[in-house]
């Protein structure tokens, strides 16, 4: 369910969490077109709603979706495997930073307290983290293995601001899919979507406030946000 704040609120954010993958790194062109070779290579065709339903979700609730809904030759724990191996083959030779990612977790990082909330694995996160260094900025990182529930479900985002000790109409979280962006408001906090990586054409309707990439985000943008 999806929790409403009353809008003429004054902007009181101390906290503020990322997602990884569309938000900070544009990861999910690279995720799609893998998931689409391995299921070529099984003769299989995926279509958009596939696409769309796997975009923001951890890989065990897009293998959970795709394993079901399709028949595969091989076994779901070696399709897995293969799918996770090109994946990251792929990231390591053509990694695409959002613009402005790293220098705005840098600027926000001596004013807010951070977080990340992603859908990935934690040893992905790490490894990008570290590549943009930029990882000792948040005070905390969840992965996928380190709460229940995927996105859109707000199991990620309640964790992340129980364990910083902080209240959610004071919190403010980047996302880009429609998964990421539900979840965030089911947790009750403010959000703002990254539209420039929205390659899926996803519905962001639910986000407060849209905008294109990082470029311009800063510690005096973040305090001139109008909840109004």
């Amino acid at each position: 369910m999806i929790q409403k704040h009353d809008l003429s609120r004054k902007n009181h954010v101390k906290t503020i969490i990322f997602d990884l993958d569309g938000t900070l790194i544009d990861t999910e062109p690279a995720a799609a077109l893998v998931v689409q070779e391995c299921f070529a290579e099984w003769q299989i065709q995926l279509d958009q709603e596939d696409a769309n339903y796997v975009t923001g979700r951890t890989w065990a609730s897009a293998f959970d979706y795709l394993f079901r809904k399709y028949s595969i030759p091989v076994a779901a724990d070696s399709a897995k495997k293969q799918i996770l191996s090109q994946y990251r083959k792929k990231l390591e030779t053509h990694l695409t930073i959002v613009p402005g990612s790293v220098t705005a977790v840098e600027s926000l990082a001596e004013h807010f307290t951070l977080g990340l909330v992603s859908g990935s694995c934690r040893a992905d996160i790490l490894w990008a983290l570290r590549k943009l260094k930029i990882e000792t900025h948040f005070k905390i990182i969840l992965g996928a293995e380190d709460y229940a529930e995927s996105k859109p479900q707000p199991d990620g985002y309640l964790k992340a601001i129980q364990t910083l000790q902080c209240t959610p109409e004071k919190c403010l979280v980047f996302e880009d899919s429609a998964a990421g962006i539900a979840s965030a408001r089911s947790a009750g906090t403010w959000v703002v979507a990254i539209t420039s990586t929205n390659h899926c054409k996803q519905d962001n309707s639910l986000a407060h406030f849209k905008i294109p990439d990082l470029t311009n985000v800063s510690p005096e943008w973040i305090r001139n946000l109008s909840f109004d």
